[in-house]
């Protein structure tokens, strides 16, 4: 069993860094099937703010898949039906998830914070299983060239060492494991950031999606739970700047002129700290693997806020990484070509994705043409690729997602799952 005391030192079967949406569920998978897991998590809670809340259908499904659909559907959340496209302030188009994934006809808006405790709790029901919150990482434990633990300081002051068989970075974004690791960057894009903010909704407004364009800049209006508006302002790199430059009256202004909903909020705006900005950098790793150390999420794929795809794509590599690892543990070291094959099933997805976001960010950073025809043009063109018939085709390839491997049925919480496995097995025997 996992050492689990507070701080010194431990050895155990995986040891994950980070505990967001794809650490922590790739952990309480391997602790359904008997791994001794230990998740290192840098803050001392769970709280989230402004951090992939939109669970799309592709996630339904996965959930669904491995019987966790119905506990995540317990906690609190908002369910998404639809979704609008704004150009110019108006509804010009919509879609409908039941058209896009009538086998799941809907997204999950559900709180971060709501989410990450829902799945800390159930890996909790299985003794194998830690969570140790306020741990950071500042080394890897090498030997002849492999990765065989970590060390780092737990509350600011208390040394640990974790050894395992494998070690999951799984640290997001600005990941101190790829750092540590000296995993190379393949390609980078930060052409956008994106400014978030909440507000509060007007009282005939709808709980759903809204693409905003034709605005300068365009936006992104997602419901909150329980019953605000998320905001994000899509703008050019290191133009937020520009905007701060400009003082607290003078963005309290360009809002005013950016949307009515947002004057009572600009009437009231005092000073920057409601607002978030997030470097919106796309981000592919070229190796996602050594000896003894494997990149998942964020740490190995960035995406950016386009689609609201990120913690979607992240789950599911975390899930493809689960079915990899837990065959090739109890062996020592798992090796670097081993590890690889989460990145080989899953790599083709990611660059597709990030390539549809490139696409969807040159349309909502487009800039306002001084040229009066294409003032004219450009609209009308935007509402005939609204009529396309491919939209829908990739809607569903955005937001239902490429299928994942067959998931193996010893990984299901669903009741009777490992029953109906073990007598397909003597039937086939």
């Amino acid at each position: 069993m996992t050492e689990k005391r507070e701080g010194g030192n431990a050895r155990t079967n995986v040891c994950v860094v980070g505990g967001g949406p794809a650490g922590l569920l790739l952990g309480l998978l391997l602790a359904k099937r008997g791994t001794e897991v230990v998740v290192l998590e840098g803050h001392p809670n769970f709280d989230r703010e402004f951090r992939g809340e939109v669970l799309q259908p592709s996630t339904a499904r996965l959930l669904d898949q491995i019987g966790l659909l119905e506990y995540i559907l317990d906690q609190p959340h908002l369910m998404l039906t639809e979704g609008k496209l704004r150009v110019h302030g108006r509804v010009a188009a919509g879609f409908t998830f039941k058209k896009i994934s009538p086998e799941y006809p809907y997204a999950i808006w559900m709180p971060q914070p709501i989410f990450l405790e829902a799945l800390a709790k159930k890996a909790a029901t299985f003794p194998g299983f830690a969570c140790w919150m306020g741990a950071h990482v500042n080394a890897l434990i090498e030997a002849d060239g492999k990765v065989v633990g970590v060390k780092g300081l737990r509350q600011g002051k208390e040394p640990f060492e974790i050894r395992a068989d494998v070690v999951v970075g799984a640290d997001g974004r600005h990941s101190t494991i790829r750092r540590l690791g000296g995993f190379a960057i393949e390609y980078e894009h930060h052409d956008l950031d994106i400014v978030w903010f909440v507000v509060d909704p007007p009282p005939d407004w709808a709980k759903t999606i809204y693409f905003s364009v034709g605005t300068i800049p365009s936006m992104l209006l997602l419901p909150k739970y329980p019953n605000q508006i998320q905001v994000g302002i899509l703008m050019h790199k290191d133009e937020w700047k520009e905007w701060r430059a400009e003082g607290v009256p003078a963005v309290a202004d360009r809002l005013r002129r950016l949307d009515p909903l947002f004057v009572p909020f600009a009437d009231r705006l005092h000073d920057f700290t409601p607002f978030f900005p997030l470097s919106a950098v796309i981000t592919l790793v070229r190796d996602w693997a050594r000896d003894g150390l494997l990149l998942i999420g964020d740490a190995a794929h960035t995406m950016s806020p386009a689609g609201a795809i990120g913690v979607n794509v992240a789950i599911a590599t975390a899930t493809v990484a689960a079915q990899v690892i837990y065959p090739r543990l109890g062996h020592g070291t798992i090796p670097r070509e081993a590890l690889a094959e989460v990145q080989r099933l899953r790599e083709d997805d990611v660059r597709t994705l990030h390539r549809l976001q490139l696409g969807a960010q040159r349309v909502l950073l487009a800039r306002p043409s001084a040229n009066p025809l294409v003032r004219w043009l450009r609209p009308r063109l935007l509402r005939l690729a609204l009529r396309s018939p491919l939209l829908p085709r990739l809607q569903r390839r955005l937001f239902f997602g490429a299928p994942l491997p067959p998931i193996d049925p010893a990984f299901s919480f669903r009741e009777g799952a490992q029953a109906r496995l073990a007598s397909s097995s003597a039937h086939r025997a």
